[in-house]
């Protein structure tokens, strides 16, 4: 069983790593040819290099453009501890509430009407704004905001709201990716508690495609990491009842439950 589970956990892996690299290359290179004909677009597009190391060639039709120009507001979150509420109205996400393109609010923490207020001072979140995690060891991550419930900035977060010409779903993507993490990586190099410095992010490179090809990209990207991720809480749920089954069986072997007696004579 310990081998299975082994296997297992080298399964999720691979497929966190295929679903990271879908990503990257989509965002830099666009639909793979089948996908892109099926919506009108070119199936392989000539490439260009604009120069920059952590995006490569990219689309000859595309252009490129820093985060400050894509988005209308970026906010960093208050630096101070919220006062928590248990039975609070208002959900406060914090970097360990997300993965790569997606909140996880099953255990979020709360806070009440008041200290809500004091929380969006600077800027309410409102639905499809961009959060992104710039501090601790999940610092990288990106996903956009639902209309419910209505949350706000935990320490750690920014958000973005993007601007017209921009996709708000394509720039999480994008953020995302291998080339934008590698930008922030810059300043997190040697340290023992990663933090990437405002003015880093508002200067990412991103990749502009035109925003019909944005808007196909995101749809392409929604459905195929959202297979990968059911097939991830597939495997996740086997490694849970391997790990079960594995309690029980020592559990009924130490009680007598299970006659070990043949493999003593053994």
């Amino acid at each position: 069983m310990d081998r299975l589970v082994a296997k297992k956990r080298e399964l999720i892996e691979r497929l966190k790593e295929k679903r990271t690299a879908l990503i990257s290359r989509t965002v830099t290179r666009g639909l793979p040819p089948a996908s892109a004909s099926a919506v009108g677009f070119p199936e392989n597009p000539p490439l260009k290099s604009p120069g920059l190391d952590w995006l490569g060639d990219i689309p000859k039709h595309w252009d490129v453009t820093r985060l400050k120009y894509a988005a209308t507001r970026i906010v960093d979150c208050p630096h101070e501890t919220p006062i928590y509420s248990q039975d609070g109205e208002f959900a406060v996400v914090r970097t360990a509430d997300m993965i790569l393109g997606a909140l996880r609010l099953e255990n979020v923490y709360r806070v009440d009407a008041e200290e809500y207020k004091r929380l969006i001072r600077r800027e309410p979140v409102i639905a499809g704004d961009v959060l992104y995690g710039r501090e601790g060891e999940r610092w990288g991550f990106a996903a956009t905001a639902p209309a419910s419930p209505v949350i706000c900035l935990g320490q750690r977060m920014m958000q973005f709201r993007t601007a017209a010409h921009y996709s708000s779903r394509f720039l999480m993507w994008q953020l995302n990716g291998r080339s934008v993490y590698a930008q922030g990586a810059i300043d997190t190099m040697g340290s023992t508690a990663p933090h990437v410095n405002v003015e880093t992010i508002r200067n990412y490179w991103l990749t502009e495609p035109p925003l019909l090809e944005q808007a196909a990209i995101t749809v392409y990207l929604d459905s195929e990491t959202a297979k990968l991720d059911a097939l991830l809480g597939k495997v996740g749920d086997a490694v849970e009842r391997l790990h079960e089954y594995r309690t029980a069986l020592i559990t009924a072997a130490v009680t007598g439950k299970i006659d070990v007696r043949s493999e003593v004579a053994a």
